[in-house]
C-alpha cells in the first residue's frame, strides 16, 4: 500500500528543501556565466563549455549542485513512489545524477574537437553526458506520484513540467547534426539550456509540494 502522507523523518524535509534550494542556484549559477564568459555563443555552444573558461569552476559547480538537486528529489520521492513505474524512475534519475556527476568532474573539450582527437577527459564528460535522462525519470516517476493520493493534487503540474522536459529533450535530439559539425546554424546549444533549465519546474513542483505534506503532517 502507497504510502498516502510523506516520510517525516528529518532526511525527507532536508531533502525536499535542498532540493529546491539547489536547482534554484544551478540556474543562477548557469544564467551568470552567459555575462561572465560572453566568448561561448549560447546558441550553438554547449553550456559545458563555460568550464573551459577563466570562470570555469562555477560551471563545475553548477553540475554539482544539479547532481545534489536530483538526488535530493530522489530521496524524497523514495517513500511516496513504490511501485514499480516508481523505482524504475528513480533507478533512471540516480544513473542520471551519476552521469552528472562524471560530467562536473571530467572537463569537456571545446566542440571543435573530433572524436578522434578527443581526450580522456572529454570522453569521460561526453559518457556521463549520455547517461543524463532526467525527462524519462521525471515522466515514469509522475506516472507513479499520481497513485498516492497525497499527490494526486497536483498531477496535472507534475505531468505538464516533466511532459515539458520529454518534448524539450525531443527539439534537442533533432538539433544534433549527422555529422557532428557544429556551428552558428545549429541550435543545439540553445536547446540544451533550455532542457536542463526546464528541469527546475519538476523539481520545484516535487520539492515544494513535498514539504507542504511534510508541514500538514508533522507527527505521521
Amino acid at each position: 500500500m502507497i504510502n498516502p502522507v510523506l516520510n517525516a523523518k528529518p532526511i525527507s524535509a532536508l531533502a525536499a528543501r535542498l532540493s529546491v534550494i539547489s536547482g534554484v542556484i544551478f540556474v543562477i549559477i548557469l544564467g551568470s556565466l552567459h555575462f561572465l564568459e560572453p566568448e561561448f555563443d549560447p546558441t550553438w555552444r554547449f553550456i559545458s563549455e563555460y568550464a573551459l573558461g577563466n570562470f570555469g569552476w562555477l560551471m563545475h559547480l553548477a553540475f554539482g549542485l544539479l547532481a545534489v538537486s536530483l538526488i535530493s528529489a530522489g530521496i524524497v520521492i523514495l517513500s511516496q513512489a513504490r511501485n514499480i513505474t516508481g523505482y524504475i524512475g528513480l533507478v533512471i534519475l540516480g544513473l542520471s545524477a551519476i552521469g552528472i556527476i562524471i560530467a562536473a568532474i571530467f572537463v569537456t573539450d571545446p566542440i571543435s574537437v573530433t572524436p578522434d582527437d578527443a581526450t580522456f577527459s572529454g570522453k569521460m564528460h561526453s559518457i556521463g553526458a549520455t547517461l543524463d535522462y532526467t525527462p524519462v525519470a521525471a515522466l515514469l516517476i509522475s506516472f507513479a506520484l499520481a497513485r498516492n493520493e497525497a499527490w494526486k493534487v497536483i498531477r496535472v503540474r507534475l505531468f505538464v513540467t516533466a511532459g515539458i522536459t520529454i518534448i524539450i529533450m525531443a527539439l534537442f535530439i533533432l538539433q544534433i547534426p549527422h555529422d557532428g559539425q557544429f556551428g552558428p546554424n545549429v541550435l543545439a546549444g540553445l536547446f540544451g539550456r533550455i532542457l536542463i533549465v526546464s528541469y527546475l519546474g519538476w523539481i520545484l513542483i516535487v520539492g515544494t509540494h513535498a514539504l507542504k505534506l511534510r508541514r500538514q503532517n508533522p507527527k505521521v
